[in-house]
């Protein structure tokens, strides 16, 4: 009876406190975006999960340490998010990091917690455009092709990484890079007079291809910006020779 009586009065005593009381999450970054491999960056933004700033009152320094070769500048647009607006859209082959500054608090004092650190690429140079166009069934078995590419390509890389995958044949063939004055022949027909965009490659294959055969370039991953970013995934462009 005596021990039923002291369950009784914990129980009372337990009801009385009333329900335990949880302490608040800390602050975090509660997402942040761009992260990755990502084409034409212009903004990083961050969202914290807590107020960073009062209302009204957004002049408190930036939260992060940038790392960028390209220039940009950090503004607070409501309580818990921060952006960071860069000078141009950001062409292939930059690395972007963002590191939360030591010692940074959320608005009531609290430091921050999970993770502090965050990064994207703009990834290795890609093909934007060829001449002759993607798809044409009438290239010549020895075409040279213009490829305009989103940033200048390491030519070494090139070699390396690209080439040309043709219907019937077990091996890719590959590529050399035209210079000197069959390169100025051949853009001087595809451009004229007019600017000639930046990272513009004249590549051939090595050797002809069959007639009416069907061919693939093949822009490979690993293939590197002047910066040093590579390509993490292949791009493939059809193409097929024209019959005599």
């Amino acid at each position: 009876m005596r021990a039923t009586r002291s369950l009784v009065l914990i129980v009372s005593l337990l009801s009385l406190a009333g329900p335990a009381t949880s302490q608040p999450a800390a602050p975090r970054v509660s997402a942040f975006s761009p992260q990755g491999t990502v084409k034409g960056v212009r903004q990083a933004q961050a969202v914290f999960s807590a107020p960073m700033v009062a209302f009204g009152d957004l002049r408190r320094p930036d939260p992060f340490e940038v790392d960028c070769p390209e220039s940009g500048t950090g503004r607070w647009v409501d309580t818990s998010l921060w952006v960071y607006d860069f000078a141009r859209d950001l062409p292939a082959g930059v690395r972007c990091g963002f590191r939360l500054r030591a010692g940074l608090t959320s608005l009531d004092g609290r430091a921050l917690s999970g993770a502090t650190q965050f990064a994207f690429s703009t990834g290795g140079p890609a093909i934007k455009s060829t001449q002759p166009s993607e798809g044409s069934d009438a290239i010549d078995e020895d075409q040279a092709f213009v490829l305009e590419l989103d940033a200048p390509a390491t030519p070494a890389s090139v070699e390396q990484h690209a080439g040309f995958k043709v219907d019937g044949l077990p091996d890719t063939i590959g590529l050399r890079i035209l210079t000197g004055e069959p390169r100025e022949t051949i853009l001087k027909a595809r451009y004229g007079q007019r600017p000639r965009p930046d990272g513009v490659l004249v590549v051939q294959a090595r050797q002809r291809f069959p007639n009416k055969a069907r061919v693939m370039l093949l822009w490979g991953k690993g293939i590197a910006s002047q910066s040093g970013v590579p390509t993490d995934e292949d791009q493939t462009l059809a193409f097929a020779v024209r019959g005599r």
